[in-house]
């Protein structure tokens, strides 16, 4: 979308090598991190960016000024949660809103894919886990997001009395970091799950996992602004007018239980095929209604065979 987004957030140089520095002691401890634990000290996404979800917004702004003015809570006599649990479909926001909170609250963006360290470290993630958490305090104001949080109940991946130890001891440690934030002002945890019923229920709670925010499939009015916010995006990128006046209600009335990550990758996929069709030699036109309806029913027949796939009915 194109908004008047705020100034970057200012991390000081230092502080980035510093963090660089002491990932790069996990990576020679550990094994390479790269798509497993990332770290943007200027992420992009605002809350402007992101359309719809406007309760779930209300929640993470009242979280920015958490980070950025705890003393607010101190004068009414309270405390602010340590710990947020982002729960909802696939596709429908949870990281944009991670990232958002950490843009407006001026922190750095740390990101752990649970599954990959899961599948990459097993038995030792408890130990990478708690590595990551010390090596980040200290280190000014941080959110650090930990992806697919339900990962960590090995039993339901691996079956056997190992794995069902190897998760209780993940657990215990991501616990007693977790309780350890309470103490903190700067560092603020925000899980993420499209599954619910499958996180490890000890993770909630006071002191722990005390915030839960869902993040739902979005509405109609929402489905047009998503939309809207990546048109617009598209058309900044390329510095020119890319889609004639759509039909919204034709539109929208195919896209029944799509999420915005699949908003987002209809429109990429409709300017994909006018950059093929330009390629070929072909002068297409700007996006009309009757392209994203074309690209609407050929990727909903994708998003069948995906869910085919994903439950077991090809193998």
């Amino acid at each position: 979308m194109a908004s008047a987004s705020p100034s970057r957030p200012a991390v000081p140089d230092v502080t980035i090598r510093r963090l660089e520095d002491l990932l790069g002691g996990l990576a020679k401890r550990f094994g390479d991190l790269r798509g497993k634990v990332d770290m943007d000290p200027h992420p992009r996404v605002t809350l402007q960016d992101i359309g719809g979800l406007a309760a779930a917004k209300r929640e993470v702004q009242s979280l920015v000024l958490a980070l950025r003015r705890p003393e607010l809570h101190q004068r009414w006599g309270t405390a602010p949660a340590r710990g947020i649990l982002l729960y909802g479909p696939p596709g429908t926001g949870k990281t944009l809103l991670a990232k958002a909170l950490a843009r407006e609250a001026e922190a750095v963006f740390y990101h752990l894919r649970l599954r990959h360290i899961a599948f990459k470290w097993y038995g030792d993630s408890g130990d990478l886990i708690q590595e990551v958490f010390q090596a980040l305090g200290g280190n000014g104001r941080g959110v650090l997001f930990l992806d697919e949080i339900e990962a960590l109940s090995f039993d339901r991946m691996f079956p056997g009395e190992e794995a069902r130890a190897a998760s209780r001891r993940v657990i215990t440690v991501l616990l007693e970091r977790l309780e350890a934030l309470a103490g903190t002002e700067q560092t603020l945890a925000v899980a993420s799950t499209n599954r619910p019923d499958a996180v490890d229920p000890g993770l909630v709670g006071p002191g722990r996992l005390d915030r839960l925010i869902e993040v739902p499939l979005p509405d109609g009015d929402e489905k047009r602004e998503i939309l809207i916010i990546h048109q617009r995006h598209a058309e900044t990128a390329a510095g020119r007018p890319l889609f004639r006046t759509l039909d919204y209600d034709a539109v929208l009335a195919r896209t029944v239980k799509m999420s915005g990550g699949d908003l987002a990758e209809i429109i990429q996929r409709a300017l994909e095929e006018k950059a093929r069709r330009e390629g070929a030699g072909e002068q297409p036109g700007p996006v009309q209604t009757e392209d994203l309806l074309r690209v609407i029913e050929d990727y909903r027949r994708i998003k069948e065979v995906v869910e085919k796939i994903r439950y077991g009915q090809y193998l």
